[in-house]
């Protein structure tokens, strides 16, 4: 295995896919536009909903039509939704962005994951599959922890917490090139057997009758959904901190509010990529 063109093509839909600038921000945006924290909550289960009834469609598409269009049309979706959301000021159309979002997620999920082992397939480096997808996995990590950064100098420098959704388009327009250069040997999904889906639901029940695979998948599961849980519900909190820490009490509080809590996001965020680090190298070394 070596880290070829198609290595670096991975790793940079990974570190530009998780520049979602908006991400540090997005709950205080909402409060900021006057919805309340019901209307808020309606959002985010209409946003889950979504995504766990377009999961199958999703699947079938990508194995109809190709991962590459499936994908593409995932990250068209977002864009869409990025621009609805920095246009939205009524619940309805808010309504419409998070759906859109919810839809564009289910595209995505595990989509992109299938074009990298198919690859490795291709290849015949299967053996390396932990390491190869473990290293493009650590870019998604630093973009994630360098978005952060990055909406908090757009927020200072803007001082509207809206323009981290216009700015994330960008990367995923560049992202769009990206995926539509992936070659085509790794499009159509192979339709699995009904065999083969027996062999890997046994396959799947042995291992989870390990409980050191047990131990590592809960401890990664409650790892990540705490911190799904708590990342945007934080945000007010880290307002109030922003407000107690008498640096730059020049400035505007909505521009000293945007960097330091992008850089509270950053510290958080850090801390994910130091968790899924210790992971990987726990399921290496296994």
């Amino acid at each position: 295995m070596f880290k070829d063109q198609q290595y670096l093509k991975f790793s940079a839909y990974g570190f530009l896919k998780n520049l979602r600038f908006f991400d540090a921000f997005l709950l205080l945006f909402l409060v900021d536009k006057g919805l309340s924290y019901t209307q808020i909550g309606v959002l985010y289960a209409l946003r889950e909903i979504v995504i766990n009834v377009f999961e199958v469609p999703s699947g079938l598409m990508a194995d109809s039509y190709g991962r590459k269009k499936a994908l593409m049309l995932s990250f068209v979706l977002y864009i869409v939704s990025f621009l609805s959301f920095y246009f939205a000021s009524k619940f309805w159309w808010f309504l419409f962005a998070f759906g859109l979002y919810g839809v564009a997620d289910a595209f995505r999920s595990g989509t992109h994951k299938g074009m990298i082992m198919d690859y490795l397939r291709l290849h015949n480096w299967q053996s390396h599959k932990i390491n190869y997808y473990g290293h493009t996995r650590s870019w998604s990590q630093m973009g994630s922890a360098l978005s952060s950064l990055i909406a908090g100098l757009i927020v200072y420098f803007g001082g509207d917490f809206k323009l981290v959704f216009l700015y994330s388009v960008v990367p995923y327009v560049v992202n769009l090139f990206v995926i539509a250069s992936y070659p085509n040997n790794i499009n159509h999904a192979n339709k699995p057997e009904k065999r083969r889906i027996g062999l890997t639901t046994k396959a799947l029940i042995t291992v989870l009758k390990q409980a050191d695979v047990v131990k590592l998948i809960n401890s990664a599961a409650l790892h990540t959904a705490y911190l799904k849980a708590i990342k945007d519900y934080i945000q007010p909190l880290m307002v109030h901190v922003a407000l107690l820490i008498p640096l730059m009490s020049q400035q505007a509080i909505d521009k000293k509010n945007g960097l330091i809590i992008g850089l509270i996001s950053l510290f958080i965020l850090a801390r994910h990529v130091h968790h899924e680090w210790h992971r990987f190298f726990m399921v290496k070394i296994s």
